[in-house]
């Protein structure tokens, strides 16, 4: 058994704990403007994210731990942990060592969770890979962490993993399983999919576990690992545009989703949970699904990539009474529901992440699909995940206003740019410390540096407004990101490729307000002397090379950019003749 606190005890301890500690988080303020510091409702846990997983096995061993829709696959938590033990395993045998990476370049599945556990299981680090990259990005991915296995998943209508890793590692289909030698990534030897395909120089999930079942050596590996070595590496994008790869520790991940998840209502009886985001995403894989795992709540999952009908579908057919989701995920399934007509769906928690979320939007939810509580959450990847998150008691207009309160054992403070804090309810960069934050980006000292400073105080490049109670209002953002249904993109990638079409002499891209996706891709391009440049040909140049999601679907054309006197482009003026209709 894990240390536990006496106030996890008795029902009237935790609950006096609780009030306790809420009422002295709101004591803990300063005469210096917008800091709040919350000691949390009980103590930190001490252990690693493979303990506590097993632990949640060992207490409900016949619970349904996943629920694949689009599989039709069943799995309780007894055999997720047996399967995720033999994959460990058989990767140890592979010669893996503790702390080698993991790749998780695949859809949502039941082998994804296998994947990330078992690697977890056996000191590894896993690192989650969005499944919609590119070779470009994928083999940047690949060399910025070294990766040392990638699981793939099979063939799906869009989605040809095996083809395009064979067209970066043309040395795959002449190997043998887990001895692959390649030239351009020589710390690749392992590539695994996740699904029943066979293909060359690949293992299957299915082969390695069954060849394992003597599992019993992880609690050797278990035991090599410590709660401050990391567990998962989360790629967020840069204003350069390469992924900065965050690592994030076992007592990061752990308490994070263990107090978020209280604040979900996760561990209220037997929840069942629509997971609706991807789950490389943060709010796909921490605040939903390792969270949901550490509660014992039951996950389920309706497609292998996002699809509203079958959310909406599994939602009513599973039963979930408890779902997440981006905005915009939230704005398709409203539009859905009210062509679909009367649906029996019972939700009593609707949690909203991943971007901002409008007032409206909240309020939409609560009235429209008849949500018991809806609740917002704010966090960055930098931060394992969750920093600001609803109380279950905050009203839908406390919800609808702000992203919720300080996240247990966390400090926030809301500073000038000369790094003063500022009076509560004026805007600011927020600034994080506490057990959340990540232990850095992977092979990158420099930029860990640029946000972490000494003292530990994490920047965010967030706009923010803190009350004096703690909680927090999101304003707008420092940093050149755009946030396109809860994908972050990085501009200046984009705009790199555009530059390079023989037609365009410059471009910037913009994030200009979506009703759908809260911001769309315009792409605001100056043309060489009578050339044309149609959004055709926009798509068809960035086709292949940029992921999907990131390729504008709105082009304008200007003469000239306005400029500061120094020369830099001023990005703000663009975006001001766009949303005011003048270009």
């Amino acid at each position: 058994m894990l240390s536990k606190n006496m106030f996890n005890k008795t029902g009237f301890v935790r609950t006096f704990q609780k009030h306790y500690g809420l009422r002295l988080a709101r004591q803990i303020l300063t005469d210096n403007g917008s800091y709040y510091y919350n000691p949390g409702i009980e103590p930190l846990t001490i252990a690693t994210l493979g303990d506590v997983i097993a632990e949640t096995a060992h207490k409900y061993p016949g619970r349904v731990a996943i629920r694949s829709v689009h599989e039709d696959l069943t799995i309780t938590y007894e055999e997720l942990l047996n399967k995720a033990d033999s994959l460990g395993c058989a990767l140890r045998a592979q010669g893996f060592q503790k702390g080698d990476r993991l790749g998780l370049w695949t859809h949502n599945c039941i082998g994804w969770v296998v994947g990330c556990l078992g690697a977890t299981r056996a000191g590894l680090i896993s690192v989650l890979v969005n499944p919609v990259y590119e070779k470009a990005e994928l083999r940047f991915c690949i060399n910025k962490t070294k990766l040392k296995g990638l699981m793939i998943g099979d063939t799906l209508k869009n989605r040809d993993y095996y083809g395009l890793l064979s067209a970066l590692v043309p040395e795959l289909q002449t190997s043998k399983e887990g001895l692959l030698n390649c030239k351009e990534f020589p710390s690749l030897t392992t590539v695994i999919n996740s699904g029943k395909q066979t293909f060359s120089g690949v293992s299957t999930l299915d082969s390695l576990v069954n060849n394992h079942k003597n599992n019993a050596d992880i609690t050797k590996y278990g035991k090599e690992v410590t709660p401050k070595d990391g567990s998962l590496i989360l790629l967020t994008s840069g204003t350069t545009g390469d992924p900065k790869a965050g690592l994030d520790s076992h007592t990061g991940v752990v308490n994070n989703v263990y107090f978020s998840g209280i604040r979900n209502s996760f561990h209220e009886g037997h929840p069942i949970v629509c997971v609706q985001a991807p789950l490389f995403h943060a709010l796909g894989a921490i605040v939903t699904l390792l969270s949901c795992l550490r509660h014992g709540a039951t996950v389920v999952l309706p497609a292998p990539t996002y699809n509203v009908a079958a959310n909406v579908d599994a939602i009513c057919a599973e039963k979930c009474s408890i779902t997440t989701g981006t905005p915009t995920m939230y704005l398709d399934m409203l539009e859905h529901v009210q062509h679909a007509g009367e649906l029996p769906i019972k939700l009593r928690v609707a949690l909203a992440a991943g971007a901002p979320c409008s007032p409206q939007l909240i309020r939409r939810i609560n009235e429209q699909l008849k949500v018991q509580s809806v609740r917002a959450l704010y966090g960055l990847s930098e931060t394992t995940a969750c920093v600001f998150q609803s109380l279950p008691r905050d009203s839908v207009e406390v919800v609808a206003e702000t992203v919720g309160y300080t996240a247990d054992h966390c400090e926030v403070k809301v500073v000038d740019e000369k790094g003063n804090n500022v009076p509560y309810g004026t805007a600011g960069e927020l600034m994080v410390r506490g057990y959340l934050n990540m232990i850095g980006y992977w092979d990158d000292p420099a930029k860990t540096k640029q946000t972490i400073r000494e003292d530990g105080w994490l920047h965010t490049g967030d706009k923010f407004t803190l009350s004096e109670d703690g909680y927090g209002k999101i304003v707008g953002r420092l940093k050149d990101i755009i946030i396109r249904g809860g994908e972050n993109i990085a501009p200046k990638e984009i705009e790199d490729l555009l530059n390079t079409h023989p037609d365009v002499v410059d471009s910037q891209v913009i994030g200009v307000t979506d009703e759908r996706l809260g911001e769309e891709l315009c792409a605001v391009v100056r043309l060489r002397q009578g050339a044309t440049f149609t959004p055709q040909d926009l798509t068809n140049h960035c086709k292949g090379k940029l992921a999907r999601y990131k390729i504008p679907r709105i082009l304008k054309i200007m003469e000239e950019f306005p400029k500061t006197v120094s020369g830099k482009i001023q990005k703000f003026k663009i975006k001001e003749l766009i949303d005011s209709g003048k270009l």
